[in-house]
């Protein structure tokens, strides 16, 4: 699997967009609402979904905290916060624990907070939104490891499986399924490939018509 999350991270969430497009598949993007808490990252590694609810509770979160002692090394933390508003899934503490559990990044449809520190995590950290209020009371996960929904740009809702592939870069957030794995990165180098040669030849002076006719798209 390694060697797809290379060829899927190098290539980037537009090439693949555009080769689930070429499969006459809706891509599965996420959310456009979704921003990088500090600058942009290429990441790509597969689902450690994490889901839970908003509601008014007492005590602390042992689901959440039990979530993140479960991280495995090389996963894309996925959080689905199930629209919750106002309220952060997680801050500095516990963004540090899955860095230390070697999470490679965390996409979270929904809040976080201690930004300026996130930003100097070493982990790339999507976020909805940004908030100083913390989710303890208000916010509590109620699974990990399940099929989650989060919010889609081109659909309204997507379902995650643990395992499917997150890739992110500056352009935004896409989902590769289990399986659809094998024919997406075999289609993506291949776009690749024919993307590098067809910028060479604009780049050179070829008209956009006749790039179009050799390339078959642009």
């Amino acid at each position: 699997m390694q060697s797809s999350l290379e060829d899927l991270k190098a290539a980037g969430t537009a090439v693949i967009s555009d080769v689930f497009d070429s499969l006459q598949l809706t891509p599965p993007v996420l959310d456009n609402s979704l921003r990088p808490v500090g600058a942009a990252s290429s990441f790509a590694g597969p689902a450690y979904t994490i889901t839970g609810e908003s509601v008014h509770f007492t005590g602390g979160d042992r689901a959440k905290l039990a979530a993140i002692d479960a991280m495995p090394a090389g996963v894309v933390a996925l959080w689905a916060s199930a629209d919750a508003k106002g309220v952060c899934c997680f801050g500095d503490l516990l963004a540090s624990a899955m860095r230390a559990r070697r999470c490679i990044a965390a996409v979270v449809d929904g809040g976080v907070r201690d930004t300026a520190f996130l930003q100097g995590l070493g982990m790339p950290v999507i976020a909805r939104y940004q908030t100083p209020a913390q989710g303890v009371g208000r916010w509590r996960v109620t699974a990990s490891e399940v099929v989650v929904q989060v919010r889609g740009a081109l659909e309204e809702w997507l379902s995650v499986a643990p395992g499917d592939i997150v890739v992110g870069d500056a352009d935004g957030q896409i989902v590769v399924p289990q399986h659809l794995l094998t024919e997406v990165t075999a289609k993506v180098i291949e776009w690749s490939r024919t993307e590098t040669g067809a910028r060479a030849d604009i780049t050179a002076g070829l008209p956009l018509l006749v790039a179009l006719e050799k390339y078959g798209h642009l």
